[in-house]
């Protein structure tokens, strides 16, 4: 609703009003004299434009009246301080009534200032969520990214290391029965049998040797692999820290806004009992508060659309890296 205050409107629309019931009679006027003029012979003609004449007064008559109920409309939030005043029968000082009438024509101004801000915010409210939203995703698409750094070579070497497992395990078998076999023997002081053992286990045991020192190498590179790959997925993660940093002090500025916007609700219900009571220069006041609670959450606002833009240019750093496009 906005408030137009000036005097000089209303009287405007009395003006309009006025000229409008003018036209109407000048019409009346113009259709009587066209047909007196018509013969009488062509009385259908006659009948016919007495009709047309009819209806078009009634749309004239229509368009008047809808003009004027939207003005009255228009004006109806100021006329009703006025007429609280009316009803009260108080009579204001030079001092008071010069105060009000500036509260009054000051409301006017304020509230069309507190409608374009409140447009702003809407547009960013609407540009903060598109733009989380957006982030959200990319986020979780870069944090998956760095989960799955490394896994496919991980899983090549740990595949080789398992085909060297399978691949020795029938040597590493037969060594250890061998083992226990010449354990056996020696405890039954059979030392033909015993002799006979280490001779069939010393022949093999090179190739032992062999087989635990590539499985060795095997499980080495795996283990390095491994540790290189979390100390590259930490140097990634850390360079997302900013992220949370960012979250959180949107998080602390949400509450500022949620505090802001209380103080407003709380000025908007006393500036429209202000103006039932017929005080202007309250509900001034009021007003005043809501346009700098707003002011607040714009500037708060502002804030977090920064810090999500900040947000944006480190995810795409991130996901940009060599390390993590090649890994």
């Amino acid at each position: 609703m906005k408030m137009n205050l000036k005097s000089m409107k209303l009287t405007e629309t009395e003006t309009q009003q006025g000229t409008n019931e003018v036209s109407i009679h000048q019409y009346d006027t113009q259709k009587e004299q066209q047909i007196t003029m018509l013969p009488s012979a062509n009385s259908a003609t006659a009948a016919r434009m007495t009709g047309d004449h009819v209806m078009n007064r009634k749309r004239i008559k229509f368009k008047a009246r809808v003009t004027s109920q939207s003005r009255f409309i228009h004006k109806l939030a100021i006329a009703s301080l006025c007429f609280v005043l009316f009803l009260t029968g108080m009579p204001l000082s030079g001092v008071q009534a010069a105060s009000s009438s500036s509260a009054m024509s000051s409301i006017d101004t304020l509230y069309d200032s507190i409608t374009a801000l409140e447009r702003v915010l809407e547009l960013q409210n609407v540009q903060i969520r598109a733009l989380r939203q957006q982030n959200n995703a990319s986020l979780k698409g870069v944090q998956e990214r760095i989960r799955q750094l490394d896994t496919s070579r991980l899983a090549t070497i740990q595949t080789a290391l398992k085909q060297l497992e399978n691949r020795h395990a029938p040597l590493f078998k037969r060594y250890a029965d061998l083992g226990k076999r010449i354990a056996d023997a020696r405890k039954k002081k059979d030392d033909r049998h015993v002799q006979s053992l280490l001779l069939e286990r010393n022949g093999i045991k090179a190739q032992v040797e062999a087989a635990r020192a590539e499985l060795k190498h095997k499980r080495t590179e795996l283990a390095a692999a491994r540790k290189a790959s979390t100390v590259r997925k930490q140097q990634l993660r850390s360079l997302l820290q900013p992220v949370q940093t960012l979250k959180k002090q949107i998080t602390s500025e949400n509450k500022a806004i949620t505090a802001a916007w209380k103080i407003r609700t709380s000025a908007r219900k006393g500036y429209h009992a202000a103006v039932r009571q017929g005080n202007a220069v309250t509900a001034l006041a009021h007003l005043t508060v809501v346009y700098k609670q707003l002011g607040q959450v714009q500037t708060s606002r502002q804030k977090i659309l920064n810090w999500e833009q900040q947000i944006t240019k480190t995810i795409q750093t991130v996901a940009s890296r060599p390390d993590l496009t090649n890994g």
